[in-house]
Formats: C-alpha cells, structure tokens, sequence
C-alpha cells in the first residue's frame, strides 16, 4: 500500500471518527451521524443527487474551461511584455482582491438568474487565480532558455510549447486546486438563487425542510466532488510535471 493511500485511509477514518464523536454530543439530530448520512447519500445518489452533482459539475466545468482558453494566454502575454504588464498588472491586482461573490447580484441583475450568471461568477474567481499565477511564471521564465531554442531554429510556437508551457503548469495547477475551492464556495452560495438544480440547492432546501440527515448528505457529496476535482488536479501535475522530481 503506497503512502498516499495510507494517508487518505488515516485521514478519512480519524475525519469519521471526530464527526461520529461530535454527533454524540450534540443533541437534537441537528448533527447526524455518518450510519445515518452515509446509507442516505447512497439511497438518495440515482434518485436526485447525481443530478445535483452533474449540474454543479457542468457549471465548474465550463467555468474552469473557458477561464483556462482566456487567462492563460492573457498571463503569458503579460508575463513577458513590459509594456503589457505596465498595463494591465495594476488593473490585475486592484480587481484579484475584490471578493467576486460580492458582484453576484450584479451579475444577476445583467444576465438573469440562470445558468449564465453561475458560470459567469465562477469564471471571474478562476480568472483572476489563473491570470496572476501565470503571469507571475511567465515572468520568471529566464530569456536565455527562450534565446537557446530560438538560436537552434525553433519557432516561436515551439517555444511556447516546449519552454513556457511546462514551465507554467505547476503554477497553473496549483492555482486551480486554490481556485477551485473558492470557486466551490462561490457556487454553492449562487445555486441558492434562481434555480433547482445543484448541490448548494439542495443543501438549502434540505435546511429549510430541517431534513438534516439530507442536508448533511449533500454536504458530504460537495466534499466528495471537491476532492474527486483535487485528485483529478493532481493526476494532471504528475503527468504533465515528470520533469519535476518533487512531484
């Protein structure tokens, strides 16, 4: 057994244990145990739940998507323009602080209660992770790798794929398990407006009906969601990142 999954085994029993412990002592089944949440989340997972986790999934989904097809070459353009990053680095670093959520009822306002606002909120968290992340290791890169290549005849396209890019991606996915809890957050508060699909949905409605056994189901699903997105996030850096011997 490797130590990674010897670590994952300790972690989910002793997170098991202290919310079995907590369960006993807090009356009144507004804390139910993990016998009870465990075999509901099972029972309720084909009946409404992967709907729930599907939706949540797709809006993250197409959020990280069209974050990564914008940021990315936005970071790098900046990351190795002076005049670009004279430019646009302040206006980067005034709006990376201002909590997004805070622009929620904005964003509904401008593009409705649906789907598109949801995205749209998440989109904005990743963004700027993802913008100052790659900036910052595009920057860093040294022009003597990019000048090695380019004396040898490589093209520009080349040095983008074989220097900048593997250059970039610890900072990248790094940014995106950071951004990607935030973003997790963000959406569950937006899923409580304007919708009946999603797991911050559920979560509320279920809190609402003080059906807390479902509440806590769906709270477990979103810890289950975010770490299936974490393991994926990892998987990526040990494939793309070999080169990296602290991986």
């Amino acid at each position: 057994m490797s130590r990674t999954l010897r670590g994952g085994i300790i972690g989910i029993v002793a997170i098991t244990a202290a919310w079995w412990a907590l369960s006993l002592c807090i009356p009144g089944g507004f804390l139910p145990s993990p016998a009870a949440v465990v075999p509901r989340m099972i029972f309720l997972l084909p009946r409404s739940l992967l709907v729930h986790i599907g939706a949540s999934l797709g809006r993250i989904g197409v959020a990280l998507g069209i974050a990564i097809v914008t940021a990315v070459p936005a970071g790098i353009a900046i990351g190795r323009s002076k005049t670009l990053d004279r430019l646009f680095s302040p206006i980067a670093y005034l709006l990376y602080p201002v909590p997004k959520i805070a622009l929620l009822p904005l964003i509904m306002l401008l593009f409705g209660l649906g789907n598109v606002s949801k995205v749209l909120i998440v989109f904005l968290v990743l963004f700027f992770q993802v913008l100052v992340a790659t900036r910052d290791a595009a920057h860093q890169v040294p022009a003597q790798y990019l000048l090695s290549l380019r004396s040898l005849g490589g093209t520009r396209l080349q040095a983008a794929r074989y220097v900048l890019l593997p250059a970039l991606f610890p900072s990248l996915l790094s940014s995106l398990r950071i951004g990607t809890g935030t973003a997790l957050a963000v959406l569950f508060f937006a899923e409580t407006f304007g919708t009946r699909k999603g797991l911050g949905w559920f979560v509320m409605e279920s809190w609402m009906r003080m059906s807390y056994v479902d509440m806590f189901a769906g709270i477990l699903c979103l810890g289950i969601v975010g770490l299936g997105i974490f393991l994926a996030i990892d998987a990526l850096y040990r494939r793309l990142c070999r080169w990296n011997r602290s991986t």
